[in-house]
């Protein structure tokens, strides 16, 4: 969706929970994977097309290219077998090319990948496609690592699949730093959720963005993401029991006149189920990391009507 500029990166940010920071990090780290993976692909494609009588420099440097390869490049007969791997798969794997020669990248298996994905895998490029994807491989020494991998046929001058190459990178940092991430949102969404206090976030587009059940259960009304706060089912009423438009609630007027800071107001929010429910509410303007947009943090409480209290 980044390279096709589909959608703002901030969109992108939010439909992958992720900052865009870290989509800046990963793009520029994809790219250069794409342009290596890419190089070694042609580079083994015109060994597997040209046929040398004798040493040449052009042959040598198309070798060193393939020696130098940040990627994992692994080349196998029409069977599978290992003819060919660079020392990137020496560093990465642990085997010698020795150990390699003659095997399979079965060697690599940690038995995580189902013998469906490998019968799609071979479907695709018997067929002279090329197939993606990510396996969960074992090293010599038994610790897993992560590799995405793009697999391709090598034809001949008649058009003949003669080889199979692959073009791997190590993702594991990226992997494991994902699941942390992962990890670290379940783990920050069950203590938000558990939270007794009503707590309703709203971005400067208006939605909401986060809300958790406290807010619910308060309000009386579900919360969904993204839904603009000015369309909830809701009324408000000031103090003194009138009326009071969404353009005054005061986190709307927070984000429209970026006025301050903090502002703390008593109202009342009537739920289409009748009856209003009074409510202390705390509002505070936060700068988001990373998009440097403005957010107000909406806190509830429920609190005695004002209108009782002035009378007693």
């Amino acid at each position: 969706m980044m390279r096709a500029g589909e959608k703002p990166m901030l969109d992108i940010a939010r439909e992958f929970n992720v900052s865009t920071t870290t989509l800046r990090t990963w793009y520029r780290a994809s790219e250069a994977r794409a342009r290596a993976q890419l190089s070694a692909k042609r580079v083994a494609t015109a060994l597997s097309q040209e046929k040398y009588t004798r040493a040449s420099q052009r042959q040598r440097l198309l070798m060193h290219a393939l020696e130098q390869s940040p990627a994992t490049i692994i080349v196998t007969d029409s069977e599978g077998k290992i003819v060919y791997a660079n020392p990137k798969f020496v560093s990465t794997t642990g085997y010698q090319l020795e150990e390699a020669l003659g095997q399979t990248p079965r060697l690599l298996k940690s038995g995580e990948t189902s013998q469906e994905e490998y019968r799609r895998l071979w479907q695709t490029i018997k067929a002279g496609r090329e197939w993606r994807g990510i396996f969960h491989n074992r090293r010599k020494d038994g610790s897993l690592y992560w590799e995405r991998a793009s697999i391709s046929p090598v034809h001949d001058a008649k058009g003949r699949i003669t080889h199979f190459m692959a073009v791997k990178e190590d993702i594991t940092s990226f992997m494991e730093a994902d699941a942390a991430r992962r990890r670290i949102a379940a783990e920050f969404t069950a203590v938000f959720a558990a939270l007794p206090t009503a707590i309703v976030v709203i971005d400067a587009q208006q939605k909401i963005l986060i809300a958790n059940p406290a807010a619910e259960a308060l309000l009386g009304i579900p919360l969904r993401r993204n839904a603009p706060f000015t369309d909830l089912d809701l009324r408000w009423v000031d103090g003194a029991g009138l009326a009071l438009p969404v353009a005054d609630h005061p986190i709307v007027r927070m984000l429209t006149e970026k006025g301050g800071k903090v502002a703390e107001a008593v109202i009342g929010a009537i739920p289409p189920t009748g009856g209003v429910r009074w409510l202390r509410c705390q509002c505070r303007t936060l700068d988001m990391p990373d998009s440097r947009e403005a957010v107000v943090l909406m806190v509830l409480r429920e609190t005695e009507d004002p209108r009782q209290s002035a009378f007693d």
